[in-house]
């Protein structure tokens, strides 16, 4: 059975909110759609006490898909960077034409390290950029051709769309595997060996290393998941007891039920009438790199 249906929210958390929304919203053409503080219920869910009354804004693209962009101001936390941590690194959304969005991008506070470039040499392969957000949240955007996508995905509706991949990084591909292929129902590729700019970086490897990631489509022609196997010298993310960790601290999903899922809540579910859970129940679990899964039934 296949238990993810669909992308619903990224979450981010940064340690000051109001440069990290201004890059969205004025650089990338994101909407706020709702600005408030975490309430002691959805706390409760993800059994995260701590973060109660953190304010946070909850971000739509200009193309109106429900898929959320969340960012949360946790400014007790410091010194995270994506590449060397295990969990959720990348956030990568759909753009009509990366070139174009570089030079926009051009002495912004969104700084690009890679791109524009061809992800592999193919005839109407996805075209890219990569970039840090002035939190450090690593963002990529690409631009995917009919016709272009092994996975059958669809393209951008506007010039910056929405999330349509998030990258998952651990020191076992097996363990990943198994977790999203035979707990979770989805259908995970064979290994594929793919060039990494940071994490090779990170992990002082030559650049033109190739790290092993497999690919599982969550939501057919709209989103997939992708996994990374990171050097075994690398390490778990830190995180504060009843906190969310720092960075992309959790991705959400839309899911058929919350009764018997495969995997443990971290706590009971809760009925959350906020957008945009609009009265569905919530609840967390945590996969094999430590990475948090938000499961909105």
């Amino acid at each position: 059975m296949k238990h993810l249906l669909d992308i619903n929210i990224v979450t981010h958390c940064v340690s000051e909110l109001t440069a990290e929304l201004a890059a969205w919203t004025e650089c990338l053409g994101y909407e706020v759609i709702e600005r408030s503080q975490l309430t002691p219920d959805l706390c409760k869910a993800w059994d995260t006490p701590a973060d109660a009354g953190a304010s946070y804004v909850l971000l739509q693209p200009a193309s109106g898909a429900e898929v959320y962009v969340r960012l949360i101001e946790t400014n007790k936390r410091t010194g995270y960077w994506p590449p060397v941590t295990w969990g959720w690194n990348a956030t990568e959304i759909l753009v009509t034409d990366p070139d174009q969005l570089a030079r926009q991008l051009e002495g912004s506070p969104i700084k690009r390290f890679g791109g524009p470039g061809d992800l592999y040499n193919q005839p109407k392969a996805p075209r890219a950029i990569q970039t840090l957000s002035p939190a450090g949240a690593m963002l990529y955007f690409t631009r995917i051709q009919p016709g272009g996508s092994r996975y059958g995905l669809h393209g951008a509706k506007t010039f910056v769309d929405r999330v349509f991949n998030v990258v998952l990084g651990g020191p076992d591909l097996e363990a990943l595997r198994k977790f999203y292929g035979d707990t979770l129902g989805l259908r995970v590729s064979a290994p594929i060996p793919f060039a990494m700019t940071l994490a090779a970086q990170a992990t002082n490897a030559s650049p033109d290393t190739l790290f092993p990631i497999c690919v599982a489509p969550v939501r057919a022609r709209h989103c997939i998941l992708e996994l990374d196997e990171y050097p075994a010298d690398t390490l778990p993310r830190p995180r504060g007891t009843g906190e969310l960790s720092g960075g992309m601290s959790m991705v959400s999903f839309k899911v058929p039920s919350l009764d018997n899922f495969p995997v443990p809540l971290r706590a009971a579910p809760v009925r959350i009438n906020s957008a945009p859970y609009n009265g569905r129940r919530v609840g967390v679990i945590e996969g094999p790199a430590g990475e948090w899964l938000e499961l909105i039934e």
